[in-house]
């Protein structure tokens, strides 16, 4: 909790044990603001490339497939075609989405840490890191957290996670004294005090601070948000970068947005004071906003009109506005790296956090030798050179599933307009138009047949033979594009029988998403670095784990906040990152014995 309260008020102890007010920063609201457009400028350069070939790759996954980009709208629409011309979809991409996402989910990632040298206090850290990672796992509930970030990055090939101190009123809030000077009548928050010595911060009389009493002579307290470690799944559309580098961690900010409602300014404690003076907005301005927060319009009927996409953002009752928080590593100018947030596109502001906080100000974050951290991961599907961003298995196969679903639309039309029965009525010539309607009633001369006609069917020919081994070809090129072969989604081969057998091709078949499996494991290495700092840094004294006995009785485990004071260093186990079949646990248990 003192470590807590010491970070809001952006304080630091003196070695005499006196608490003084750390320096967030000599920068001016003028000079941010010119950082921020700075920073927007280089980072939305161009941007729209991908957000164009991201918006697709999500329209198709949810089964808005008959659309086409036009470019003097720069919108995603509707294909113009005639009313009559039916619109199959067969959405292998969700299908290739829900495969891959089920493998990933299978793999349990394990961590293993090392002590950096044989000091005590650096072994004691490992081990105890080690054995808490299964508590931060559930703190930061990361099954969720990676559920949704896989998701991203099957998608759009590009999954991001920030970890940080969460400063939600949602999270509980908690009481601060307020403490006034008998002396200057000046008044402050106990959490500002030393508690040996308590020194008044204006006149530095010792000895003369008091609890500030109210009308009814009761003890003044201050609420605060209470703040909870989270991580969180970003999509490429909720943070930008300059795209110039070709290596994330090379990267010297990023930009994290995201839509803040009217409804939460006016009930947040510290944001409540600015809602009065920000103008607010149906929908945001930026083109990625308007991208994502339209995603919440649209199901897999794609009901929602697709002009949402990029154009409004899915207009609704509720007014909001855009916040940007700029996160800038250490540098020449800003030594200890620098946290803004900003609200508003047109006219934006910087919002003021000091006290709950500390933003603006140098990152808040430190590992155990007092360096900030970057508390941003990024995992690709598919690296591609000379680029941060990476591609995803939709980007290939988008182009055969436009093939399959014009075929089938050929087969339907096929079928309706020439394979349905007609039945032929003999009265006189008066056939204008073959509809395709079945059952059609086509009235002909029977005078051409000596008048001996009779009411029969005529049977249609039917669609092409070649129509059907080249919708097979479709989808066994779809599949073999995506890696999503029948073994990956649990069909057996025909013709193989032997365990054997089947755990080499799921190895093999396993093998292409080498990459993506040490992305993931590299992204999760480095948040759970990110997860025990903010633990070493501002998590309780102690936290208690219950472990269950195989004679059914509970045993508890405590872990102390001193014992992650050591340096170590964060591995991701041997293997973890490829997920484990039951014929392949049982092999290596049997190997072993």
């Amino acid at each position: 909790q003192n470590f807590n309260e010491l970070f809001r008020a952006g304080a630091e102890k003196t070695a005499d044990g006196e608490v003084a007010t750390a320096a967030l920063g000599d920068w001016t609201d003028e000079e941010l603001l010119e950082l921020l457009d700075q920073s927007k400028k280089e980072c939305f350069s161009e941007r729209w490339i991908f957000e164009r070939q991201w918006t697709r790759n999500i329209w198709y996954t949810l089964g808005r497939h008959w659309i086409e980009y036009h470019s003097r709208d720069g919108q995603w629409k509707d294909k113009r075609l005639a009313k009559w011309i039916p619109r199959p979809v067969t959405n292998k991409c969700k299908e290739a989405v829900q495969a891959i996402r089920a493998m990933f989910t299978a793999i349990k990632l394990g961590i293993n840490c090392r002590p950096n040298g044989s000091d005590p206090k650096n072994v004691s850290t490992a081990s105890t890191a080690e054995e808490l990672s299964p508590v931060l796992y559930d703190l930061h509930k990361m099954g969720r957290v990676e559920s949704e970030r896989d998701w991203w990055l099957i998608v759009t090939g590009n999954g991001f996670m920030h970890t940080f101190l969460d400063y939600d009123p949602k999270y509980g809030m908690i009481s601060v004294g307020i403490e006034a000077c008998s002396e200057c009548g000046a008044e402050t928050t106990s959490d500002k005090l030393s508690p040996m010595q308590p020194k008044c911060p204006e006149c530095g009389a010792v000895g003369t601070m008091a609890p500030a009493l109210d009308e009814l002579g009761e003890p003044r307290e201050e609420k605060r948000a209470k703040g909870q470690a989270v991580t969180i799944a970003l999509s490429p559309l909720e943070i930008a970068f300059p795209n110039a580098y070709t290596c994330f961690d090379d990267v010297p900010y990023v930009i994290r947005m995201r839509w803040r409602t009217k409804r939460y300014y006016e009930n947040h404690p510290e944001l409540k004071k600015y809602a009065a003076t920000i103008k607010f907005y149906k929908s945001p301005t930026d083109r990625s906003l308007q991208i994502f927060k339209s995603l919440s319009q649209l199901n897999d009927m794609g009901i929602a009109p697709i002009y949402w996409s990029e154009g409004s953002g899915g207009v609704q009752n509720d007014e909001g506005i855009t916040e940007y928080e700029l996160w800038y590593k250490p540098c020449d100018k800003y030594p200890d790296g620098l946290v803004v947030r900003y609200a508003g596109d047109d006219k934006p502001i910087v919002l003021h956090l000091e006290e709950t906080e500390a933003i603006p100000g140098p990152i808040p974050y430190t590992d155990a030798e007092g360096n900030p951290l970057f508390t941003f991961t990024h995992a690709v599907f598919e690296h591609v050179g000379g680029r941060i961003l990476g591609s995803g298995p939709l980007d290939v196969i988008i182009q055969k599933q436009d093939q399959l679903n014009q075929l089938d639309s050929m087969t339907q039309m096929s079928i309706q307009r020439a394979s349905n029965p007609i039945l032929l009525e003999p009265k006189g010539a008066e056939v204008e138009k073959f509809t395709g309607e079945p059952g059609l009633v086509v009235k002909w001369n029977p005078l051409t047949v000596q008048g001996n006609a009779k009411p029969e069917w005529m049977m249609g020919p039917g669609p092409h033979q070649t129509y059907f081994p080249l919708r097979e070809q479709y989808l066994k090129d779809i599949e073999e594009l995506a890696g999503t072969f029948d073994i990956i989604k649990g069909a057996k081969p025909t013709g193989v029988e032997a365990f054997s057998a089947l755990q080499l091709l799921v190895e093999r078949s396993q093998s292409r998403f080498a990459g993506v499996f040490q992305s993931r494991g590299e992204s999760h290495k480095d948040w759970y670095k990110f997860a025990i700092e903010l633990e070493r840094q501002f998590g309780p004294d102690e936290r208690t784990k219950s472990i269950l006995t195989p004679a059914r009785t509970y045993t508890f485990k405590t872990f102390k906040r001193a014992q992650l004071q050591g340096s170590m260093t964060i591995v991701v186990e041997d293997g973890a990152n490829v997920p484990k079949t039951a014929l392949g646990k049982r092999a290596a248990i049997e190997h072993a014995f």
